[in-house]
């Protein structure tokens, strides 16, 4: 919503530049693979260099940031999870005064393709990264932050989800705070209830870090950022929490409606053995409970059970009695 006490037009704006010059805003993408980090050059470049450009007129930083993954690194489907820092390059480039923001990027599928930006891509790892002399120094200057964005990758509010209409149609994108604000934008998450071979639930603790019911426990799940299909979602939020792969079938989905936010969520179940892995920085543990036991509280931790979790062993019943009787 537009200030209705303060109204400029793009050519007031121009105007208002001849008497008084401002810093030119810039957005730079650091997409992020298991480790490694991805950069890009020109084939006659000495240098490589995260992909970025000056944020347009009608822009937010967030969707200039979407649409630099877009033109700079077509092929590659990434997740905005994070801003990383904000950087001013006075002294640095003497064309002009500038001011960067680093958004961090998860890395979903495909490899990136030669265009007008780049001719050359790489992957590098991060310790690697910080001492090469073919980076640009100014890059090489945020590890500090990189490495605090990515522990904390996950408890952010600047990640840009999977925007639906209130009948769960795809329409558009919006960042997490906006959709935990405002509940007449809808937004999706999954929840994935995983049993063993022998009918017992398989739980994690949330981490300690976490925005919302730290420490509580838990069934794997997120929301579908942009650019994420649900089904994807559901595989990655399962990887990321579990460090499995495995076949999960879809159970249902409903609308939650509060005064905050409005949320389709996607229920799914699947059967695994393990072994288990886990993200330090979403989970701080995994244990197998009886389900039946679990019910009953005989538990220590069923106490920081979450109550939704109870609900769903209690609707899948047939399906873990099933696996526990053969």
């Amino acid at each position: 919503m537009s200030n209705p006490n303060y109204q400029v037009t793009k050519k007031q704006h121009l105007a208002e530049l001849t008497s008084r010059v401002t810093p030119i805003l810039n957005v730079d993408i650091i997409v992020r693979k298991e480790g490694l980090l991805l950069q890009g050059k020109k084939e006659t470049a000495q240098f490589w260099q995260f992909p970025g450009g000056r944020i347009k007129w009608d822009e937010t930083p967030e969707n200039a940031a979407l649409r630099i993954l877009e033109t700079e690194l077509p092929g590659v489907t990434a997740s905005l999870k994070k801003l990383v820092t904000v950087q001013s390059d006075i002294g640095w480039d003497n064309r002009a005064y500038g001011v960067t923001i680093y958004y961090l990027m998860e890395y979903i599928s495909g490899e990136p393709t030669e265009n007008e930006n780049f001719g050359q891509y790489r992957w590098i790892e991060r310790d690697r990264f910080i001492v090469t002399n073919d980076t640009y120094a100014i890059d090489q200057q945020l590890a500090k932050e990189l490495d605090v964005a990515i522990r904390s990758i996950n408890i952010s509010e600047d990640e840009v989800l999977v925007e639906v209409d209130q009948n769960d149609q795809e329409i558009g994108k919006l960042t997490r705070k906006l959709a935990h604000k405002d509940n007449t934008r809808f937004h999706r998450a999954a929840h994935l209830m995983i049993f063993t071979s022998k009918g017992e639930i398989i739980l994690q603790q949330r981490s300690f870090n976490k925005m919302t019911g730290p420490g509580a426990w838990d069934m794997p799940g997120g929301h579908q950022v942009f650019g994420q299909t649900i089904e994807q979602c559901a595989q990655s939020e399962l990887a990321e929490e579990m460090g499995i792969h495995i076949p999960l079938t879809f159970v249902r989905k409903w609308l939650h409606q509060n005064n905050n936010q409005s949320k389709y969520y996607y229920l799914y179940s699947g059967i695994s053995d393990g072994p288990y892995a886990f993200d330090k920085n979403e989970v701080e543990q995994i244990k197998v409970f009886d389900c039946e036991k679990l019910l009953m509280k005989e538990y220590p931790e069923a106490e920081k059970v979450l109550p939704h979790v109870f609900k769903y062993i209690e609707e899948l019943r047939p399906l873990w009695e099933k696996l526990k009787s053969s």
